[in-house]
């Protein structure tokens, strides 16, 4: 079940995306691992790392999500753990002390856990300041003598709310128990952030978007054309109409492009199951069922035909 979900996400994110630059050479295959990551776009950033990297990971994620019950069975299913902040009041603040327990858990269980370093999710490009929370996690799960790597990951989108946009994935050098597990709480909590910010912008600099330069040139882009066409026409009424709803449910918040990943995710098999129904009405026969393999296809190629020479 989690091997053929994270399958299918990975390959709706490869579609949702024009590129996705990932490099993850420095992370540890296989192993428990600790994951401190910069935090630019909600739960998209979740999904890209959960399905970039071999390890089964649960998600410390923002409170709020949770006030919802069906919401929080739902989350829980999906192994996130709710971290409160202090303007969600005191009472809330002290169960981020019983998550964070949650988490080194998980870890000493050897599930990896994923921890957004800054917090709060803003889009907008840049590190912003860091939170104590994998400082803490780090430092309980060290203290308690277990030997679990924390590892850096960067992640960088060239645009926000845009289709076909490029993405780029990091993982960066190891930070290992040693000395400053040995310090005062609060001077390894500052020694530990000052190590694991430096790491996170050695990897921002390893960044650079723009154009893939594409094997055949213009006479590829071409070729493509007629069916990137296709492609167009067959997905921008579902892909516009689920744009507009989103755009409606998430007005004023962060959360466009992963709850429009999301909805895409979701009623694309719809989308497959109405053009069917469509060519059956039309008298097709079998040629109707081609939809299955024969649009996702033009998708694809409508994303290749877009990254110009």
């Amino acid at each position: 079940m989690y091997r053929a979900l994270r399958f299918s996400v990975r390959t709706a994110l490869r579609l949702y995306f024009g590129r996705i630059d990932a490099d993850m050479r420095s992370a540890p295959r296989p192993g428990t691992l600790l994951l401190a990551c910069n935090h630019p776009n909600s739960f998209l950033d979740a999904l890209l790392v959960a399905t970039h990297l071999p390890q089964r990971m649960c998600f410390l994620a923002r409170g709020d999500a949770f006030r919802n019950p069906i919401a929080a069975m739902l989350l829980r299913a999906l192994y996130m753990i709710p971290v409160y902040r202090m303007s969600e009041g005191r009472a809330r603040l002290r169960q981020t002390t019983k998550s964070f327990r949650s988490a080194n858990k998980e870890l000493l269980s050897g599930r990896s856990v994923l921890v957004f370093a800054e917090g709060l999710s803003v889009n907008q490009p840049g590190l912003r300041p860091l939170g104590k929370g994998a400082a803490r996690i780090a430092a309980m799960t060290w203290k308690g003598g277990a030997d679990i790597a924390v590892v850096p990951v960067w992640l960088e989108y060239g645009r926000f709310h845009q289709p076909f946009a490029e993405v780029a994935l990091r993982t960066g050098t190891l930070i290992e128990n040693g000395v400053l597990s040995a310090q005062a709480e609060a001077l390894f909590l500052r020694g530990f952030n000052t190590v694991l910010r430096r790491r996170l912008l050695e990897m921002a600099e390893t960044v650079s978007f723009g154009q893939v330069p594409a094997h055949g040139g213009a006479f590829r882009r071409f070729l493509l054309a007629p069916p990137a066409l296709a492609g167009l026409l067959l997905h921008a009424p579902w892909y516009f109409a689920v744009r507009l709803l989103t755009a409606a449910l998430t007005r004023g918040t962060i959360f466009f492009d992963s709850v429009l990943f999301g909805l895409l995710f979701l009623s694309y098999p719809l989308w497959l199951l109405l053009l069917t129904a469509t060519g059956l009405l039309l008298g097709l026969q079998g040629w109707a069922w081609l939809v299955w393999p024969v649009v996702p296809f033009t998708l694809w190629l409508l994303n290749r035909w877009r990254r110009k020479p």
